[in-house]
């Protein structure tokens, strides 16, 4: 559990740690009131939002920043995790960027308490880039995990088990998951579904295929499970982003 008191938007971090938090590439942090509105975030947060200073993101909800097929995904994370006081740890996540650019992050969310309640008046947030390129895996000393990677991607239509993921790496389940989790920060099966929802971002952003056709492709049993699958970790249907695409 997170004690805290909000002062509000410029005496939330100290600068000492504001210095810090602001020179983490790779990392967003925030923290919000209980309403979802910033009070605080780091310098990545302003730059993936195109902006050049911190001063238009506070006092903002998502709803007040980001597309409408994304703001409510983040609105219910932050209500859930304030009204329940618990925290939301590593969801994986598929965030926009300006220039057309996506990327895969890692959010965790933590109820803050002033001291004596036990209402949280706020959270923290923290949300990491993952890595999962084969050379990404090469470079830092992993060739097992490459083979892995490559046989997820050989495999998008039919998902391979832990079991063979092990198998192609060399390791028992157990180790290739320990690895997987030291290296990506994701489970063997976050890293999986990740694989199918990036060919089918591609798929719905360069063809016309339906989405029944996509979700066989990808690996769902049918067109109900891929668009529950793809919704919950892009926040938004798979029409919904093939619009979006089609729009810019």
């Amino acid at each position: 559990m997170l004690s805290a008191t909000f002062s509000g938007p410029g005496g939330v971090v100290p600068l000492p740690l504001e210095r810090l938090l602001d020179d983490l590439s790779g990392l967003v942090f925030f923290i919000k009131d209980r309403e979802g509105r910033y009070l605080w975030v780091n310098r990545t947060l302003v730059d993936r939002c195109g902006l050049f200073e911190k001063g238009p993101l506070l006092g903002k909800r998502p709803s007040d920043l980001f597309p409408e097929t994304l703001a409510p995904f983040y609105e219910r994370q932050d209500e859930r995790v304030i009204r329940l006081g618990k925290p939301l740890i590593d969801q994986l996540e598929l965030h926009f960027y300006p220039g057309r650019r996506r990327g895969w992050c890692l959010t965790s969310k933590y109820p803050v308490f002033a001291p004596g309640s036990t209402q949280a008046t706020g959270l923290l947030g923290i949300s990491r880039d993952v890595e999962t390129s084969s050379r990404g895996a090469k470079n830092r000393g992993f060739p097992e995990l490459s083979k892995a990677l490559q046989l997820i991607q050989q495999r998008i239509a039919e998902p391979p088990s832990l079991t063979e993921l092990a198998d192609a790496s060399g390791l028992s389940p157990s180790q290739f998951a320990q690895w997987t989790e030291r290296l990506f920060h994701l489970t063997p099966k976050q890293l999986v579904m990740k694989a199918r929802i990036d060919e089918a971002l591609h798929l719905l952003a360069t063809g016309d295929q339906p989405l029944s056709e996509i979700a066989l492709a990808t690996g769902f049993c049918d067109q109900s499970a891929f668009t529950r699958h793809f919704h919950r970790f892009t926040g938004m249907p798979p029409g919904a982003f093939r619009q979006q695409i089609r729009g810019r």
